[in-house]
């Protein structure tokens, strides 16, 4: 009561305070016109300050000039957003913990769809949006929202991402801006260009309006990786029976090998492997409308967004096969050095056994990734009186083509390859390879075989949404009754094809069958030692040294192998490429309909309690229906299955926004009811296999959606139109949460470790805090006065979460929460120069609790340093230099140990520069 009669009374002070103030402040805004940075700024605070939601937002500075090169990397500067990156570029998003694919994305009110993909091992389809090939040019403001309303589609349940581009009427001036860059990559040594060009003009006395733009970019992406592709425990005999007494699927302690004696298995390295990527890219980007308003009252357009990206693929590995048995012989006990239960330092050797010693492995991944989007929207707005109606039909699809081909050539047996070591004892905990055979020749080469597997994922998606809003007198409480109808249908379908030629020059062919192979036949002989002779020319013929060093950035804590024989096209085609279309991998094809039909009603309104009360409240009620399709095998038997399901749910929410200090200090409290429907691949009633490593995933048609009810309680204090301080306090109760389980299964005489999606009994909670602060120094002298910075911190803790360590036992964290992350820029913007520098930090995170070998996987610590310049010619052009990742950042992650890394990778540092120009 206290509270509340204090809190009254400075409002009421407060308002005889700030009339005069707000008039001041409106006078003086009115006067100065505020420009670049600090314009982005001032835009970015004003969405936030009036909006009824909890928001974060980021301004273009001018057309075609967003403060960030990429989307992604432009989010990671709001609070409670962490970025993933693919090649060192900001791919995808969490907010507030929430995985990718648990976040909704829009472009002007529509969704955006999956690219996602990878190859036989990897996943299908899933949510998750790729913000590398959608332009920053075609961006006027990017919205976070954290918070929902009922008129809001679902599928947020980490927040939801707007983007939202230019449109003709934003501007009733006419305008044709463009920008040239060169893109420099480090590691690529290499510089390529971008261009981008957007123009925008009325007709018909300015009541029809045209927007134009495209980008094109070309990109030599590189990037390196030293990875250790999971961590094992052995059998110190024979595999037992049944399974359960293993030490591996039985985590039974007493068969693991143990050399230092401490009744824990160790851990060894299973497929040390080093990677070169080069993906020389191509990014093609249209988005244009076309917007008629006869009159204010009414407005009807089409707009359409395409994006495609063409990447040729060049990965060359050097790995070897390391998953041999103590008991065979295959580990040299004497030389293993221990810590962490981890085999740091560790010799294989050929045992005893046939099948149970190393192999060399030289790799090459090649071929093309294809990605292409679009999304159209065609709508109209009528204003009649109090009433305004809205309907809009909507259509998107992406399709992703990974026309993959896998060349390799083993070096095994015990005369080619007695030995190899691999010694982690360095500062980086890196893989050090070590060789009894020369990597830059063709020494000991004696297997080479060619896998075509082809993947296509496509998502379609078609709706329509009606809304019907009416607005009463401003003299009531209420302000706005809404209410609307919405119908959305996504299909997903995902078709993996493959076929595998090889040349064996140990065991030999009786005879060597080309049939439904392409390229030109070289070989015709039935003779393994001459078959070996041919297998040693074609390498030498056709293959060769690759053309950079390996990890000649960052940081890999020695210097050892930088150099190996590179297999590629050429000698895929000479072998012969397996045609992979003739059939399809039934397990690993599917088709996924989703169906959804929403209702919702909610009421604004608006109370004088002594200070400006605001809200939203409302709910919203939506059907889904689900159609799974794909095969199931029994017994290796192979037959179709289609699977059906449906759910409705309803999602209350309410948004309230108190003025406590008009135009100064804003108290908002939320609560709503949130959902996040489960990937299609994950609905698929297929099985996804990997032959390498003995694991596998199967889908779950019966998966229900993720639920949350979330909580935010934030206040803000806005001191200026670009400075404010601000902290809020989050919740997020999840329910229906969506685990893993892993059991094992016999397939074609081959025991996998397969992971399954289930809904979880668990409760989880997220909760924690963003604090943010906006400061221009303007009240400093002199030039110091065009100083400004911006700094952001989100604390997240969880509880209640069930995924264990498989071995341990241990509790392990919600994936994708890092518990404490923070951005921090500094500007100077004088009106002609401007320059920002920004570091951005995130502390470690899961990945996945169950990930090859059973073990956990880390996300370590990671922070990087991006900075940028500008200089204004004349009011027509600019110049620019923008770095990005200037620590030269390395990406690490672990197997819950950090003498157990995964995965250690370097993309250097990218430079930008360029220029600007405006008409």
């Amino acid at each position: 009561m206290l509270l509340l009669t204090s809190t009254s009374a400075l409002a009421q002070e407060a308002n005889v305070q700030n009339s005069t103030e707000s008039r001041e402040e409106s006078r003086e805004s009115a006067e100065i016109l505020v420009t670049g940075i600090r314009k982005s700024l001032a835009d970015s605070l004003a969405v936030k300050r009036d909006s009824a939601q909890v928001v974060d937002a980021i301004s273009a500075e001018d057309v075609g000039k967003f403060p960030d090169k990429n989307i992604g990397e432009a989010l990671q500067r709001v609070t409670g957003v962490q970025i993933t990156r693919s090649g060192g570029e900001g791919s995808a998003i969490t907010i507030r913990g929430a995985d990718p694919s648990l976040n909704r994305v829009e472009i002007n009110g529509q969704s955006a769809l999956s690219t996602s993909i990878a190859a036989a091992a990897g996943n299908g389809s899933n949510r998750a949006v790729d913000f590398r090939d959608l332009p920053a040019e075609f961006v006027s403001r990017l919205e976070v929202l954290k918070s929902a309303t009922p008129d809001m589609t679902e599928g947020g349940l980490g927040g939801t991402v707007r983007i939202i581009t230019r449109r003709p009427f934003d501007s009733k001036d006419g305008y044709l801006a463009g920008s040239a860059q060169g893109i420099y990559n480090e590691l690529a040594d290499k510089v390529d260009p971008k261009f981008a060009l957007i123009g925008s003009k009325l007709f018909a006395h300015d009541t029809i309006g045209v927007l134009l733009s495209g980008t094109y970019e070309s990109r030599t992406i590189r990037y390196d990786q030293a990875r250790t592709t999971g961590w094992r425990q052995v059998e110190t005999t024979q595999p037992a029976t049944p399974a359960a007494q293993n030490c591996l699927s039985g985590r039974n302690q007493a068969r693991c090998v143990d050399l230092d004696g401490s009744g824990f298995g160790d851990f060894y390295p299973d497929i040390p492997r080093y990677i070169t990527s080069t993906e020389p890219t191509k990014r093609y980007a249209l988005n244009g409308i076309i917007e008629w308003r006869p009159s204010d009252d009414f407005r009807a357009y089409v707009e359409g967004t395409y994006t495609r990206s063409d990447t040729t693929s060049d990965d060359q590995y050097l790995q070897l096969s390391t998953t041999q048995s103590v008991a065979n012989g295959g580990i040299d006990p004497t030389g293993v050095v221990i810590r962490d239960e981890t085999a740091q330092t560790v010799t294989f050797v050929n045992g005893s056994n046939a099948g149970s010693g190393p192999s060399v492995n030289y790799r090459s991944v090649i071929g093309s990734l294809n990605r292409r989007t679009f999304n159209g929207i065609l709508g109209a707005e009528w204003t009649t009186g109090k009433f305004k109606l809205s309907a809009r039909g909507t259509y998107a699809a992406s399709r992703v083509l990974n026309d993959e081909v896998d060349v390799t050539a083993s070096v095994s047996g015990k005369t080619a390859l007695p030995w190899i070591t691999i010694d982690y004892n360095n500062p980086q905990n890196a893989p050090n390879i070590i060789l009894p055979i020369d990597t830059t020749t063709t020494q000991g080469i004696n297997s080479l075989s060619v896998e075509a597997r082809p993947r296509l994922n496509k998502q379609r998606e078609t709706g329509a949404k009606f809304d019907a809003e009416y607005k009463p007198d401003e003299s009531g409480v209420l302000t706005s009754l809404k209410s609307g109808v919405e119908l959305n249908q996504l299909v997903s379908s995902s078709r993996f094809q493959n076929a595998v030629y090889t040349l064996n020059g140990i065991t030999g062919q009786t005879t060597l069958t080309r049939s439904g192979v392409t390229g030109t036949q070289v070989l015709g002989t039935t003779a393994p030692a001459a078959q070996l002779t041919n297998i040693q020319d074609l390498l030498n013929t056709y293959g060769g040294m690759g053309d950079g060093s390996f990890f000649k950035t960052g940081d890999l804590g020695f210097s050892g192998i930088d150099r190996w024989w590179n297999l590629g096209d050429n000698l895929a085609k000479a072998v012969g490429i397996p045609d992979p279309y003739t059939s399809i991998s039934p397990l690993d094809t599917y088709r996924v309909r989703e169906s959804t039909i929403a209702g919702y009603f909610q009421g604004a309104f608006k109370a004088n309690l002594g200070f400006e009360l605001t809200g939203v409240v409302g709910a919203r009620l939506v059907h889904t229906r689900t159609v799974s399709s794909g095969s199931q095998s029994t017994d290796g038997v192979i037959t179709p299955a289609r699977y059906t399901g449906e759910y409705t749910v309803l999602l209350p929410s309410l948004n309230l926004r108190a003025e406590v200090i008009p135009r100064k200090l804003v108290v908002r409290a939320t609560a709503s009811d949130v959902l996040a429907r489960p990937a299609p691949s994950q609905m698929a009633p297929n099985v996804k296999l990997d032959s390498v490593g003995l694991t596998g995933s199967r889908g779950n048609p019966a998966l229900k959606p993720y639920r949350a009810w979330q909580y935010d309680l934030g206040f803000e204090y806005y001191i200026s139109r670009t400075n404010y301080v601000s902290i809020t306090g989050f919740r997020k109760d999840i329910k229906s949460f969506i685990d893993t389980a892993s059991q094992e299964e016999e397939i074609d005489g081959q025991v996998y470790t397969i992971k399954m999606p289930i809904n979880g009994t668990q409760h989880v909670t997220i909760q924690g805090f963003e604090a943010g602060a906006q400061l221009g120094l303007d009240f400093l002298p002199g030039l110091l006065g065009n100083l400004g910075v911006t700094a952001n911190y989100t604390f997240n803790t969880d509880s209640g979460y069930e995924g264990k360590d498989y071995f341990t036992d241990a509790s392990l964290p919600f994936p994708g929460v890092s518990r404490n992350s923070y951005n921090a820029s500094v500007f100077y913007d004088d009106g002609h120069f401007a320059i920002r520098g920004s570091y951005n930090w995130r502390s470690r995170y899961l990945i996945n609790a169950v990930d090859r070998g059973n073990n956990p996987s880390f996300g370590e610590a990671f922070g990087q340093f991006d900075a940028s310049a500008s200089y204004i010619i004349n009011p027509n052009v600019s110049v620019f230099l923008e770095g990005v990742n200037l620590t030269d950042s390395t990406r690490i992650e672990n197997a819950n140990s950090v003498y157990r890394r995964n995965v250690i990778e370097t993309y250097g540092r990218r430079i930008y520069f360029g220029v600007r120009a405006k008409l």
